[in-house]
């Protein structure tokens, strides 16, 4: 019973590229806003650090993923 197939067990793999895709999409998405966010703070001089911390691991996950994304073959 997996995360994102809850019942079965057994997904499709053209399934889980496309929730992979979604999750990217997703993890994508507040990568950007972190970024944005980061990149402000640091125009201003207000401290930085967790906003980058954030954004390292959001980074992180989002290779991670498109790696996971990109071994599905599909």
């Amino acid at each position: 019973m997996g995360l994102f197939n809850p019942g079965s067990g057994t997904g499709d793999v053209r399934a889980r590229a496309q929730r992979l895709d979604m999750l990217l999409g997703i993890i994508g998405f507040f990568a950007f806003i972190a970024t944005i966010q980061t990149v402000v703070l640091e125009v201003r001089g207000e401290s930085a650090g967790a906003s980058a911390a954030l954004l390292a691991v959001l980074l992180a996950a989002l290779w991670f993923i498109w790696r996971l994304r990109r071994n599905t073959g599909v």
